[in-house]
């Protein structure tokens, strides 16, 4: 490990005895900042940051198969965050003051707020907006968001440096709290015009400490960033804070180490070597809870330990390949699946199934009536062997006795693959399989995010990005302008084609959601979606996030939810702006 790697990792993981001076220079040139004043993570991506941090030298956040989110995600400031945890919240205003759509939601002014500077000095500006939109639209659909854009956006101007005004190519009234107001998981990322200007943004690493690079809004500059971790430190002269608008973060320094195994980070919240963790399987949380009085969780110290997430997991398939390209290869492999055995030996009853690819949050509920029934009509969420078998043994497979499956002397073969978050569900999931004679099982590798977006992988885990507000977005990834040839980066995975089901989500983009036919097109939609079932819905997707006490206090929590505490999400940066010390 390089001098300076050693010397930050001990000063960071080693409670420091006295405070040293605030910007007393290190012998590796970083200012010595105390263990009390920094908060210290691991990277949650497996694929680009097990054993090290591969993209240590990349800030890019258009390129498909996944960027670390080790800063991006909530240092490229939003025009609006919006919190899914209070009910009945409204946008919270940040970059953008305000924003106004015309009568039939084809155009959108937004107001910039005045003082906003990137991290070089230079105004962030409504230019900077339409830039990034403009790009993303001249390089669809290769880059993250470039086919939302191109499909949605007719014309972007920057009427002044504080005015935008959006033309759109059809009525949606959700466009700006699609791709412009962060929750959770979702939110499109804006970039400095005057940096990536001349740069094919297909390649461009966004990276240069010499220069400064990576130019972005937040409250911290990068410090140091190597494969064995990325430090941010705080900048006095973040615009929220000159400006009034926000307080300083009393979080000096920032440390994300590469990714850990769950059992090192049980370990390392022991020993108060992370201050907080991506979610924790059922019996480590309460193995963490056990051994360190100091650690609380969304719902304190009591279970169930855990929010639930944007995130409802499914096992998916690349449909454009047989056998899984045929519905009911699909609904035969649901109909081999206990959901409820998932739940109780998976997760230990830590948990809840589902039958919809709708997250169970308050804003969402009055969707779940009418989806149930329509899922009790098409029986999915039914676990029926004998069913399964006789849409096999119509589809001409053969099966002997106990064995596999069988078509033209081949097994059925079902290899799923996984990341670590579902090494606790999958194997329930693959024995389950195995018994209703599918050749099942799974593989967890580096390149799991490739072999999805690629369509190389024919079944996989993945969660469905919701909006928590409304059932469009989540739905709207089905939308067959997402579908890629296998061998090609999609957007969305799922590679599945429905020209009704295209025009009616293509109809529930004008409709705004408080309008009494959004119900109508959502019936519609999941009478489709459950009929054809593109995917199958496993699991609710719970946060059992660690908040370590002992050096940072005022977590999020049921009883202050004032945002999610994923330091992953697009909204880290309102926990951080709240994290007070336990310590003087």
């Amino acid at each position: 490990m390089p001098r300076i790697c050693l010397l930050v990792l001990v000063a960071a993981l080693l409670a420091c005895s006295g405070r040293p001076e605030r910007n007393a220079p290190s012998p590796g040139g970083l200012k010595d900042v105390p263990r009390n004043r920094t908060l210290i993570m691991d990277c949650i991506e497996p694929n680009t940051c097990a054993g090290q941090i591969v993209d240590y030298d990349a800030f890019n956040p258009f390129v498909p198969g996944g960027i670390s989110r080790i800063g991006y995600n909530f240092l490229y400031e939003p025009l609006f965050f919006f919190n899914a945890y209070q009910e009945n919240t409204q946008p919270i205003p940040w970059i953008g003051e305000s924003y106004h759509f015309n009568s039939d939601y084809t155009q959108v002014e937004i107001q910039i707020r005045r003082g906003v500077k990137w991290s070089d000095g230079e105004p962030w500006t409504a230019r900077d907006l339409v830039f990034t939109i403009n790009m993303l639209k001249a390089n669809a659909p290769e880059l993250l968001y470039s086919t939302e854009m191109v499909t949605w956006v007719k014309e972007a101007v920057a009427v002044d440096d504080y005015h935008a005004r959006i033309l759109l190519t059809a009525p949606n009234p959700r466009f700006l709290y699609n791709y412009f107001i962060h929750s959770g998981d979702q939110g499109l990322p804006i970039v400095p015009a005057h940096i990536w200007e001349g740069q094919d943004p297909k390649i461009f690493s966004n990276f240069d400490m010499a220069k400064g690079w990576p130019v972005i809004t937040g409250p911290y500059y990068l410090a140091l960033s190597e494969p064995a971790q990325r430090i941010w430190d705080l900048r006095p002269d973040w615009w929220a804070a000159q400006l009034g608008f926000q307080p300083l973060p009393q979080v000096e320094r920032l440390i994300y180490l590469p990714y850990m195994e769950e059992t090192k980070r049980v370990q390392n919240l022991i020993a108060n070597n992370l201050d907080t963790s991506a979610e924790l399987r059922p019996s480590n949380i309460t193995t963490v809870l056990e051994q360190n009085p100091q650690v609380t969780t969304w719902t304190g110290r009591q279970p169930p330990y855990s929010y639930i997430t944007w995130w409802p997991i499914s096992l998916g398939f690349n449909d454009l390949e047989e056998p899984f390209s045929d519905p009911e290869i699909r609904r035969a492999v649901g109909y081999a699946i206990d959901r409820q055995q998932l739940v109780e030996v998976g997760w230990q009853k830590s948990g809840d199934w589902t039958v919809l690819p709708l997250p169970d949050v308050p804003q969402m509920k009055k969707y779940f009536s009418p989806g149930l029934e329509l899922a009790a009509r098409h029986e999915v969420g039914v676990f029926d062997l004998e069913k399964s078998a006789q849409i096999l043994r119509r589809k001409g497979w053969t099966r002997e006795g106990e064995g596999y499956w069988q078509k033209e002397g081949k097994p059925f073969t079902l290899m799923i693959d996984i990341f670590s978050h579902f090494q606790d569900l999958t194997p329930v999931l693959v024995a389950q399989l195995k018994k209703a004679g599918f050749d099942a099982s799974f593989r967890m590798t580096a390149d799991y995010s490739t072999r999805v977006a690629q369509g190389t992988a024919r079944a996989f885990l993945f969660g469905n990005f919701s909006s928590l507000r409304d059932p469009y977005f989540v739905l709207s990834q089905y939308h067959s302008r997402f579908v890629r040839p296998t061998g090609e980066a999609a957007d969305q995975y799922w590679r599945w084609k429905n020209a009704r089901f295209d025009a009616l989500i293509d109809r529930m983009a004008q409709v705004p959601e408080e309008s009494p036919e959004m119900m109508e097109l959502y019936r519609q939609i999941m009478d489709i979606w459950l009929a054809e079932l593109p995917s199958i819905p496993l699991v609710q997707w719970p946060h059992r996030i660690a908040h370590n006490q002992t050096y940072w206090t005022n977590w999020p929590s049921v009883e202050n939810p004032y945002i999610n505490s994923a330091y992953w999400s697009r909204t880290w940066l309102l926990v951080l702006l709240n994290l007070k010390p336990a310590q003087p």
